[in-house]
């Protein structure tokens, strides 16, 4: 089910509350005051955070909402007194939100793939390892608010700080301005991934272009012939009398087509 602006604004008891209800950030699950250490924090940063909505290309009508994401739990526990909006929480929400948002351009882009392949392809895309990268090209590791311990950290120790900061940004970014702006602004960050070239590859069924080769080449389609094994299972990709090979996989599918993927590269060393 897709993700959708709600309509009504609700509270912890669950009550619809009115549209022109007053609350202190723009959005349903929170109600958190601002406090004297909340603003005492807010003008401490007030500069420096359109520096960094200028980077990231978002401008957030709610700063406490950006501030709440960019304040790491490290910081946060430095300052008992400080209210702000839960950072897991939002790291919570950000994830999902970051999944929705890239599986749907994934099953866009790739409209061959199956549910495996598309899963595959979103792990890759929602990796630790790319948010971290993502979480710096946006500057986060300038702007993050970190604890006097983690500080001292070295970067490459930082991978899951970044990377949860920036699914924290994206429900700011979701509280703040909606669905609307929060899929552009997940998109232009992550299409470069989203169209890399080795994604791309990963994208297409080697039985698909093994299939597309032979009818255009020699006008017949593969056979296939699986057998059970130990280990899973094991397949034979063949066509006629011009090539076969052997692909071996945990499941049916893998088998078939890594059979499919050398059998294509036997036939196009010997019928160039």
């Amino acid at each position: 089910m897709p993700i959708v602006d709600p309509p009504l604004r609700y509270n912890i008891l669950e009550r619809p509350i009115n549209a022109n209800t007053k609350l202190a950030f723009n959005c349903g699950e929170s109600r958190i005051p601002m406090n004297i250490e909340t603003k005492k924090l807010l003008n401490q940063h007030r500069a420096l955070l359109p520096k960094f909505e200028k980077k990231i290309g978002l401008f957030f009508r709610k700063k406490t909402l950006l501030l709440a994401a960019l304040a790491h739990p490290s910081y946060r526990n430095q300052s008992s007194k400080l209210l702000l909006e839960d950072f897991e929480r939002m790291e919570f929400l950000g994830d999902s939100i970051l999944s929705y948002v890239i599986s749907r351009e994934l099953y866009r882009l790739f409209p061959q793939a199956n549910e495996g392949l598309l899963s595959q392809l979103r792990s890759g895309v929602v990796s630790k390892k790319l948010l971290f990268r993502m979480a710096c090209s946006l500057d986060i590791p300038r702007f993050i608010l970190l604890g006097r311990s983690e500080q001292k950290l070295p970067k490459t120790e930082k991978t899951k700080i970044f990377a949860d900061t920036l699914e924290a940004l994206i429900a700011a970014a979701f509280f703040d301005r909606g669905l609307a702006k929060t899929e552009p602004f997940v998109l232009r960050h992550f299409g470069k991934f989203l169209r890399s070239p080795a994604l791309k590859r990963m994208g297409i069924s080697p039985k698909n272009t093994l299939q597309e080769w032979v009818q255009k080449k020699f006008r017949v389609l593969p056979e296939y012939r699986l057998e059970m094994n130990n280990g899973g299972f094991t397949a034979w990709a063949s066509v006629q009398n011009k090539g076969k090979a052997q692909g071996q996989g945990r499941t049916k599918k893998d088998a078939e087509e890594r059979a499919a993927r050398r059998l294509l590269s036997v036939l196009k060393k010997k019928y160039k």
